[in-house]
């Protein structure tokens, strides 16, 4: 099958089976929460950074008026701490589960079984979460948010210098390398119940014994999922937005209306930021599922051949 015709399938798969959009929608939700908290600790922490020439930034005027407001509002503040660590619980149990739930629907609606429900998917998941989630956790270390990471806090305290600048081409190059070389791992572990091992091992073997196939889906897939750029774009404009919104009604009507239509703004524009990166994440493993089956059974048949 030509990676234009797994292209056109996934799109196909992704838009008409019922639920399946779930899967990547719920915890998009989380993502973009954590995104937004991410981006604003960057933000104040580049601040004070030589990057930006040790800019003076009053932490401890944000620090007076979040005490005094948690100390006002007792409430409010304990909803927040409380949900903040549901976010956070979520955040990193609910990808490994759905992303096990997408591959073993797709799996099986490629393979024409009868009667395909959602709930076929959470039993998938479940089934698989423990390997899946040990398999973020391996790769967490040279993944792009990682790497991101080690960048900003490097070059907050050392600034740019030519030997920082090589060493940073080089870790981005081997994560690059690593990820590349595990992309079939997750289908592995969930359709042939591999050990994590073993699918690392089995998922290298099929990307450097097709790597034309699989490098030409990876750059079709980089060039249609605009997931990332999306969740860029929406995360910083989500705070100014809702700063904008903030300080609009906050100067021309009272202050507890200005807040609550900020929040129900900030609200809306979060769950339409979840709603497109839910899409095109379950389309990015949709076509990477359909690939490895492709990939899997011709394999297979060679096999028998011999």
């Amino acid at each position: 099958m030509k990676s234009s015709e797994v292209i056109r399938i996934a799109w196909q798969i992704t838009n008409s089976t019922k639920g399946l959009l779930w899967f990547g929608v719920i915890p998009a939700i989380f993502s973009t929460l954590v995104g937004i908290g991410y981006i604003a600790y960057q933000f104040l922490a580049f601040q004070v950074s030589p990057f930006f020439g040790d800019k003076h930034f009053d932490f401890t005027r944000i620090e007076s008026l979040v005490l005094g407001f948690a100390g006002q509002h007792h409430g409010i503040s304990i909803f927040v701490i409380v949900l903040s660590i549901i976010v956070g619980i979520l955040y990193f149990l609910l990808p490994p589960f759905c992303e096990g739930g997408i591959i073993g629907l797709v799996s099986a609606i490629w393979k024409e079984k009868e009667d395909v429900r959602p709930g076929d998917g959470m039993a998938i998941g479940a089934q698989n979460f423990l390997k899946m989630f040990e398999f973020r956790l391996a790769v967490g270390a040279f993944s792009f948010l990682e790497f991101l990471t080690i960048v900003s806090m490097t070059v907050r305290k050392l600034g740019f210098t030519p030997w920082l600048l090589t060493l940073l081409s080089f870790l981005f190059v081997a994560s690059f390398i690593m990820s590349f070389l595990f992309i079939y791992t997750p289908n592995f572990v969930v359709l042939e119940k591999r050990s994590l091992i073993s699918a690392f091992g089995g998922s290298a073997k099929l990307v450097v014994s097709n790597l034309r196939k699989t490098f030409l889906m990876w750059l079709l897939i980089l060039l249609i999922s605009i997931r990332v750029v999306i969740n860029v774009v929406l995360v910083f404009l989500i705070p100014l937005l809702v700063a904008f919104v903030t300080n609009f009604f906050v100067s021309t009507i009272a202050l507890t209306i200005g807040i609550v239509l900020a929040f129900f703004v900030g609200f809306l524009v979060i769950l339409l930021a979840a709603y497109l990166a839910g899409i095109l994440h379950v389309f990015t493993v949709t076509a990477w599922t359909l690939t490895f089956l492709n990939l899997d059974h011709n394999r297979a048949e060679k096999l028998l051949e011999k």
